[in-house]
């Protein structure tokens, strides 16, 4: 039976399926004090697979629904249909949609800012008249209408609360900028920098970049890059980690054959587990971060907690979480791509100036921390509606 004082939460993850949306959701629950909040119940509704993924918690309810296992169609009709019923059923004061589109008339409703890409033009329309691009068009559509009939809004970043509003009138909605943390296993005090001419083709100096191959993460250019320095004399591989997405496969093999035929140097790895990944970055020397559109760029931080020096794209939110610790190109121009390389990699001490002010920043980043901020909100937003 419900308390008096009692706020209970109820999240749709209906749309949470894969990748950061199932780690923000995750980490989230895994961090929340719950004796600190307002909040005493949370109950969340998805399909089978992201519910495992979600920590076992006495105050938390996992329900899930034959739609919800469903494709896009059947979660939007369990939405309209079944939505509403089952947050009343369960005594929800509040529902909170971390996968931003909602279709119900229950209030009051608390949006998170997740997916930047249908709101960048210039990425939207890397795309051409495909299928993904009318998909990017429908986002758009029905995340804009979202967020006009929530009464708050939680942003990632501030370039992205800025560009969203640059695009829609929502003044009169609450809103919050709360970061991602980062897990304690990614941190790992920064090493010793070593002078180039300390590795060889034998013992390389070893380059990632960890990301989804996608259009606007640009990999082809990367290799290119990479490929300017090997050429150069430079001791160095490449390993791409990440998702390999069809729509990107031919740029990416194109440029990987014209580069490196043979495969001497650039090697394209399968997705590594989340729960693995934190090694990958402890085992190298350079990260690389290239893409062009991020809400907000986990995968920088993990960099940076990772005590491991990082080159850059200048774009979208990156510059706000790394400042002044990193070296930025232009992820279109390789020729910059591979400027920015050398420049790092022929300086140890800049290399060791970088990774240290990156770590002490990715400190600053704290799943508590943002779990806190985001009960907080909420319940703020849940108190106003009453």
């Amino acid at each position: 039976m419900r308390l008096e004082n009692e706020i209970i939460l109820g999240i749709d993850a209906s749309n949470i399926r894969h990748g950061g949306g199932i780690t923000h959701l995750s980490q989230l629950l895994d961090h929340t004090n719950i004796e600190k909040s307002k909040i005493k119940r949370v109950v969340v509704w998805s399909n089978e697979r992201t519910l495992k993924q979600l920590p076992n918690k006495p105050w938390l309810d996992k329900k899930t629904h034959t739609l919800l296992n469903g494709n896009f169609l059947q979660r939007t009709i369990w939405q309209i249909l079944k939505l509403k019923k089952a947050l009343n059923s369960q005594s929800c004061g509040i529902l909170f949609v971390p996968g931003a589109s909602f279709i119900t008339k229950f209030k009051p409703v608390v949006t998170m800012h997740q997916n930047l890409l249908p709101f960048e033009n210039d990425e939207v329309l890397r795309y051409g008249l495909s299928f993904f691009f009318f998909k990017l068009i429908f986002l758009r559509f029905s995340q804009s209408i979202s967020f006009k009939r929530s009464q708050g809004i939680i942003f990632l970043s501030k370039y992205s609360r800025d560009l969203l509003k640059s695009f829609l009138k929502i003044s009169s909605v609450d809103e919050k900028v709360i970061p991602h943390g980062v897990e304690k296993r990614f941190f790992k005090e920064p090493r010793e920098q070593f002078n180039i001419d300390a590795y060889s083709n034998e013992n390389p100096f070893k380059l990632i970049y960890v990301s989804s191959v996608d259009l606007y993460k640009h990999q082809w250019n990367v290799i290119e890059a990479v490929h300017d320095l090997r050429s150069s004399g430079y001791p160095i591989t490449l390993d791409l980690y990440g998702k390999l997405n069809e729509r990107a496969k031919p740029l990416l093999m194109r440029a990987m054959k014209r580069f490196d035929f043979s495969g001497d140097y650039i090697n394209l790895n399968q997705e590594v587990s989340f729960k693995e990944i934190h090694n990958i970055y402890h085992q190298a020397d350079l990260s690389i971060f290239a893409s062009s559109c991020e809400t907000f760029g986990q995968i920088v931080l993990e960099s940076m907690a990772s005590g491991i020096p990082m080159c850059c794209s200048r774009g979208s939110s990156m510059q706000e979480i790394l400042g002044g610790s990193a070296r930025y190109f232009n992820p279109l121009k390789p020729q910059e791509i591979s400027s920015c390389l050398r420049e790092v990699i022929d300086s140890p001490i800049l290399r060791s100036e970088m990774s240290n002010a990156s770590f002490s920043l990715a400190k600053r980043y704290d799943w508590e921390l943002s779990s806190r901020e985001s009960f907080s909100f909420i319940t703020k937003v849940y108190e106003k509606s009453l």
